[in-house]
C-alpha cells in the first residue's frame, strides 16, 4: 500500500504525532511519502491536523479519486477517522479493513458580466459575506429562475451536509447527516424575525447575486480557503459537484454517536 501523508505543522503537537504515524507505517511495511506534490499514484492520503487540514487534503485528493483518512491533532476533529491515541488502528488501514464514506461536494461557478470567471469545489460551504465595514448587504437567491429569498444580512452560507456542522450550524442552520445529497442555505445575522434556513435537493441549481453600497466590499469564501471579490455584476451559480470527497472510516461509530461525542458532550 502506498500512502501520502500530509501533516499540518502549524498545529501544536503535529510534528511529534507525525513521527509516531510514520514509525507505525514503517513497522507495518507500508510505503509512504510526506507532502507529495500529487496523489494520483497513491492508494490513500492521511491528513494530520484538525478539521481544516482534513477538509483541504480530502478535497484535493478527491479530484484524483484517492480517499483520505483524517487523524485528529486539533480540538474538534469532527471529520477525522482516528484520534491521536488510536494509531494502533493504522494496522487495519494498511490491511484495507475500512470503509469509504462518499461526501457530496458543491460546485460554485463565478459569472462576471456574463463570462465565466472561475469554478470552485466545496466540501464544507460557499459563503458570501460583507467586507470590513459593518453594514448589511442584500443577497438574492434564485432557484430554477424563480426568486427564493431576498435577504438583508451580514452574509449567506450555502452548505453541504458535511459542512452543516460547521459555520452553518453556528449561524443557526440544521444539522444534516453527511450521507444526504442536498444543500442548505442559511443567512448570517439576517435583519428579519422570520428568516430561516432552506434545504434544497442536490439536483437543484441556485443562483445568488448581491448588492451593497459602493463603500462596502463583498466576498465569496470557498471552504474558508480563498476569498473572491464579488459585486453587483457577479452571479454565483451553485450546484452539486461531479466530485465526491471520500473519507476513510475505520471505527464502527456512526454519525450521530460522533455528533454526540464531539459536539454535545463537549458542551456539557
Amino acid at each position: 500500500m502506498k500512502i501520502a501523508v500530509f501533516p499540518n505543522m502549524n498545529n501544536d503537537g503535529v510534528n511529534k504525532l507525525t513521527d509516531e504515524i510514520l514509525s507505525q507505517l514503517t513497522a507495518l511495511g507500508a510505503d509512504y511519502e510526506v507532502d507529495p506534490s500529487e496523489v494520483k499514484e497513491f492508494d490513500l492520503s492521511i491528513a494530520v491536523g484538525g478539521d481544516g487540514t482534513t477538509l483541504s487534503v480530502a478535497k484535493k485528493s478527491s479530484l484524483d479519486g484517492v480517499p483520505t483518512l483524517g487523524i485528529n491533532a486539533g480540538r474538534l476533529g469532527f471529520m477525522s477517522g482516528l484520534e491521536k491515541n488510536e494509531l494502533s488502528l493504522l494496522a487495519e488501514v494498511v490491511k484495507g479493513n475500512y470503509i469509504v464514506e462518499k461526501r457530496m461536494m458543491l460546485k460554485a461557478e463565478i459569472i462576471q458580466n456574463g463570462v465565466s470567471a472561475g469554478e470552485y469545489h466545496c466540501l464544507n460551504d460557499a459563503v458570501i459575506s460583507r467586507g470590513d465595514i459593518a453594514r448589511l448587504i442584500d443577497i438574492n437567491v434564485f432557484c430554477e429562475g424563480r426568486t427564493v429569498t431576498n435577504t438583508r444580512a451580514d452574509g449567506m452560507i450555502v452548505s453541504t451536509p458535511t459542512g452543516s456542522t460547521a459555520y452553518s450550524m453556528a449561524a443557526g442552520g440544521p444539522v444534516l447527516s453527511p450521507d444526504n445529497f442536498c444543500f442548505v442555505v442559511t443567512p448570517i445575522c439576517p435583519h428579519s424575525l422570520v428568516n430561516r434556513s432552506i434545504v434544497f435537493s442536490s439536483d437543484k441549481e441556485l443562483m445568488l447575486t448581491v448588492s451593497s453600497d459602493k463603500n462596502n466590499n463583498v466576498y465569496l469564501s470557498i471552504d474558508g480557503e480563498c476569498s473572491i471579490p464579488v459585486d453587483i455584476n457577479t452571479q454565483i451559480i451553485i450546484s452539486k459537484s461531479d466530485f465526491t470527497a471520500d473519507l476513510i472510516k475505520v471505527k464502527p461509530d456512526n454519525f450521530y454517536e460522533i455528533l454526540n461525542k464531539k459536539i454535545i458532550e463537549r458542551r456539557n
